[in-house]
């Protein structure tokens, strides 16, 4: 039997890694412009806590892929780090819907991890550098943004 390629079984895994990010984007925009007129008008805190909880989860993965030597060329690095930007995304669209006095101290540190995030498709982004960062700043950065969201009130509407 044929040896598989090594090249050939890293492209095949990264574009398995592209194909499931782009459908969990098409999924969760699906549901977003589906959602009927009393499910888009309104969020709650305990939604934006989860969300923030899978960011940390997917951050957590990525961290465990990157200290591994055999894992740190995984294309699931790329899925990873497009459900952690797709995260900030979504925390960022639903933290708008709530009182601009409650959001103004979030609001900032939202977007500078999304602006941080949106380099994932970017080679260089990643590095040892990145490593470092998903085990010092971004937990102190998630513990943050939490802290500040468990102070807004139980449900915000339209």
């Amino acid at each position: 039997m044929a040896q598989i390629n090594s090249q050939l079984a890293q492209f095949t895994a990264a574009t398995a890694a592209v194909t499931l990010s782009a459908g969990q984007k098409l999924s969760r925009n699906f549901r977003y412009y589906r959602a009927g007129a009393e499910d888009s008008t309104s969020v709650t805190r305990n939604e934006l806590l989860l969300i923030c909880h899978n960011i940390r989860m997917d951050m957590f993965g990525m961290h465990n892929l990157l200290i591994d030597e055999k894992m740190q060329q995984s294309p699931f690095l790329v899925s990873l780090a497009s459900a952690v930007f797709d995260g900030f995304e979504n925390l960022h669209r639903k933290v708008l819907f709530f009182d601009a006095g409650r959001i103004e101290s979030v609001i900032p540190e939202i977007d500078m991890q999304r602006a941080f995030w949106s380099g994932y498709t970017e080679p260089s982004f990643y590095s040892i550098e990145l490593s470092e960062r998903l085990e010092r700043a971004l937990p102190s950065s998630m513990k943050l943004i939490s802290k500040q969201i468990e102070q807004f009130p139980d449900q915000a509407e339209i």
